[in-house]
């Protein structure tokens, strides 16, 4: 295509930028000539990829700083697991732990003390970190704290009407078998082909903790569904306490 005099000119005198911004314009008036039905889908892409970074960078960019990857994520989940498997290890070779956590019980999580002060028994290490279980036996949260040299210093019980943490898979999974039998043997069978989720439970109208370990479990047939059916699950005693089918 032959470009009118008028544009030659304007492409002498504004340069390579003013080039890139005409052939723009331009491309846009022919697409908005195209007859949409009788549009041409894309050919394949064909790009080359190989050598590339990921996610895409812009080309030329420069001071690139890369916060973290999927291999660090996973790396530093691996370093917490291990460390969590070893003090927990370490818990229950320990007397005073085994006597407060009994025979059942879930480790929940590791906490850094942000204040590390002196136990006022000089005789002890400062506590740097809490291994928190839920003792389903002792119906008790068990926190187990160890020093620098993850050396067990401290072991703190509070009953469950006065704090529970947060729940583990293991606990979810195994409420849902509880509810599973109890709603099988009540004749839905088609509780079978449903999901479960879970949640801690606490007492209607803001009364704070169950006084044993309850979860709410609901069963639905995909993540964006309403439940079908719930059940309150007391993994203490090992019983349902409540269930609803929804209609």
């Amino acid at each position: 295509m032959k470009l009118p005099p008028s544009t030659q000119a304007f492409f002498i005198t504004t340069g390579t930028a003013a080039v890139a911004m005409v052939l723009v314009l331009l491309g846009s008036q022919e697409l908005l000539r195209t007859d949409p039905a009788q549009a041409v889908p894309p050919s394949r892409h064909r790009h080359n990829h190989e050598g590339m970074t990921w996610p895409p960078q812009p080309r030329g960019i420069a001071n690139v700083v890369v916060r973290s990857t999927m291999a660090e994520e996973e790396y530093d989940h691996r370093i917490k697991r291990a460390r969590m498997d070893r003090l927990e290890q370490k818990a229950k070779a320990d007397i005073r732990a085994i006597q407060e956590l009994g025979n059942r019980f879930t480790p929940i999580t590791v906490l850094e003390k942000d204040d590390k002060e002196d136990d006022e028994d000089k005789n002890h290490r400062m506590v740097v970190s809490q291994l928190v279980f839920f003792s389903h036996d002792k119906n008790a949260t068990v926190e187990v704290g160890f020093d620098a040299d993850e050396t067990i210093e401290s072991v703190t019980v509070t009953p469950a009407q006065e704090y529970q943490p947060e729940i583990t898979n293991e606990e979810i999974k195994d409420a849902a078998n509880l509810a599973r039998k109890y709603f099988i043997s009540q004749g839905f069978k088609r509780i079978a082909g449903l999901r479960p989720y879970g949640i801690l439970a606490y007492r209607p109208e803001g009364k704070g903790f169950f006084d044993t370990r309850v979860i709410y479990v609901s069963f639905h047939t995909h993540d964006d569904a309403p439940p079908q059916l719930a059940a309150w699950v007391d993994l203490t005693n090992q019983r349902i306490l409540e269930v609803r089918e929804e209609l």
